[in-house]
């Protein structure tokens, strides 16, 4: 009860002081853009009022604003992140001032001259004068240009000591766009299995309003373009020395299989990479993401979510031996949407499956012809094994029961996919719990559920998994277009200049960028599964 009462408190503290602020956007759009040379006489003044200065500014009175909105600031090395768009070689026009109006801010170099490319790549800082009139003192403050949005989170709590806070989390976009800033109010905790105990934390952020009185209620909004959403994923990528896998095969899943089913909704998820300022702290480079719930899958109240979290055996002696509060730990399953565990009747359709897991061959591929969309399986199985993503066998896996006019059908979702493409679990702390697995790329993966379809060919699985795999071949699994996924990511994370700056942040963790062997897994594998389908 203390912890809620303090949750609440530090929550309307912040409401307090952002007054009524629940979600802003920018103010009129500024399309313009800055001819080289534009800045030359705002330097000029700048250096004329560093010369004469006659003291030294805290840096920390500093609140730098760049078209009327706050940034984000890593206090201890006095600087600022601004996102720009990095693919427009011209640079965005705005005015940088402070936002208490006494602070005056001059460029001391005109970086409108400068390779913009080039310059947010390289991570360059820019170097400010922010100088204050009545006392004549001035500070000198740098602002990076990332090619990544930024967040920006405050809270009167320490996330190297607190796992569950609260405050308000701003998100900012390219600023060159209209409605480049969202505010909220928010409450999180720290999320994770293995990566717990890594120092750079993920997160999971609801987003919220609170009245008045003190009520709470849900806050959704479109966090950098994707869903309209109140509660979002901070994923750390800390163990994946290339950062781009999890995105990698996120967008791959969505371009074939995410989509494949009888329903308007997103089987899959989406993840935006942005760069995460805490408490004015630099924290790193982060994937945004969407979670998989009811309402990405459209799941009603007489359908089921369930979320295998943990590898354990699947047996109904097991379920039969304990309670749904006990699931999580005897099964290693979570039942999501509902209060709390759920009850006996909550977990009767994944006891089906179970069930069927246990009969004899006949009796499994009838009822699993009956109980698996079959569209939706041929696709799961290709991607786990063309990932090779042996982590997604036996856990980080979704079950979605959809109510449908012969009963229920289950569909099967992937999620947490960085142990893949020659990246294997390890029980190595010191490994981060991941080592290389080259030779993997000519193994099959084994995965006893899909194993046993394929060889009792149940609802004519080969065939739908021959075709989808001939059809995806000459499309989206194609050499050209994997490489062309794989540089659109590589991009993201390294000409942004967020690799580099997030590998100065977390020196232990792994930034090795070996592209070169992720690629060269990624044509074994397909030349290893071309020969097996033929075979």
């Amino acid at each position: 009860m203390k912890k809620k009462m303090a949750l609440l408190g530090s929550i309307l503290l912040f409401i307090g002081f952002f007054f009524f602020f629940v979600f802003y956007s920018a103010p009129a759009y500024e399309p313009e853009t800055l001819e080289a040379g534009a800045l030359s006489g705002e330097v000029r003044q700048g250096l004329k009022l560093q010369e004469s200065m006659g003291g030294t500014l805290d840096s920390q009175q500093i609140r730098l604003c760049f078209r009327g909105h706050e940034l984000a600031c890593d206090r201890e090395s006095a600087t600022w992140y601004l996102p720009v768009d990095m693919d427009d070689a011209r640079w965005e026009a705005g005015s940088f001032s402070d936002a208490g109006g006494e602070i005056r801010v001059f460029p001391l170099q005109d970086y409108t001259t400068w390779d913009k490319t080039k310059t947010v790549a390289d991570g360059q800082a820019v170097p400010f004068l922010a100088w204050r009139e009545s006392d004549n003192t001035g500070s000198v403050i740098s602002v990076v240009f990332t090619g990544l949005p930024v967040v920006r989170m405050d809270t009167d709590a320490d996330l190297d000591v607190d796992t569950v806070f609260a405050g308000g989390v701003t998100f900012f976009g390219p600023c060159g766009q209209e409605d480049w800033t969202l505010y909220s109010v928010f409450q999180a905790h720290e999320r994770g299995q293995t990566t717990r105990a890594y120092p750079k934390k993920g997160y999971r952020v609801n987003l919220i309003s609170v009245t008045s009185t003190g009520v709470i209620n849900k806050n959704e909004q479109q966090v950098l373009g994707m869903r309209d959403s109140d509660s979002w994923i901070f994923y750390a990528i800390y163990s994946d020395g290339t950062k781009i896998r999890d995105k990698f095969n996120t967008e791959l899943w969505n371009q074939f299989g995410a989509g494949n089913t009888p329903y308007d909704a997103h089987y899959g998820t989406h993840m935006e990479y942005a760069e995460l300022v805490v408490n004015g702290e630099y924290r790193g480079l982060y994937g945004i993401m969407e979670p998989v719930d009811s309402s990405q899958l459209d799941i009603s109240d007489q359908e089921y979510l369930y979320k295998r979290t943990f590898g354990r055996e699947l047996t109904s002696e097991a379920m039969d031996g304990s309670s749904p509060e006990d699931y999580l730990t005897v099964l290693g399953m979570e039942l999501k949407g509902k209060d709390g565990a759920g009850t006996e009747e909550d977990w009767q359709c994944f006891r089906c499956y179970v069930e069927m897991n246990e009969a004899g061959d006949g009796a499994f591929a009838r009822e699993a012809e009956d109980l698996l969309d079959m569209d939706n399986m041929a696709d799961i199985w290709i991607y786990l094994q063309l990932l090779y993503g042996e982590d997604n066998i036996y856990k980080n896996m979704f079950f979605a029961f959809k109510k449908e006019s012969g009963g229920y059908r289950l569909y099967l979702v992937p999620w947490d996919t960085d142990l893949s493409w020659g990246n294997v679990y390890a029980d190595s702390a010191e490994d981060l719990y991941v080592v290389p697995n080259p030779d993997a790329a000519e193994q099959y993966l084994e995965w006893p559920f899909a194993d046993r379809l394929l060889a009792l060919n149940a609802g004519g699985l080969k065939e739908k998994v021959t075709a989808r795999w001939e059809e995806l071949r000459s499309d989206v699994l194609s050499e050209a277009h994997l490489q062309e996924l794989m540089e659109t990511c590589i991009h993201q994370v390294q000409d942004s200049g967020a690799f580099a700056r997030d590998a100065a942040r977390w020196p232990d963790s792994r930034h090795d960028g070996d592209y070169a062997a992720m690629s060269d897994f990624m044509e074994k594998r397909l030349r290893f599964l071309d020969k097996w389908m033929q075979e």
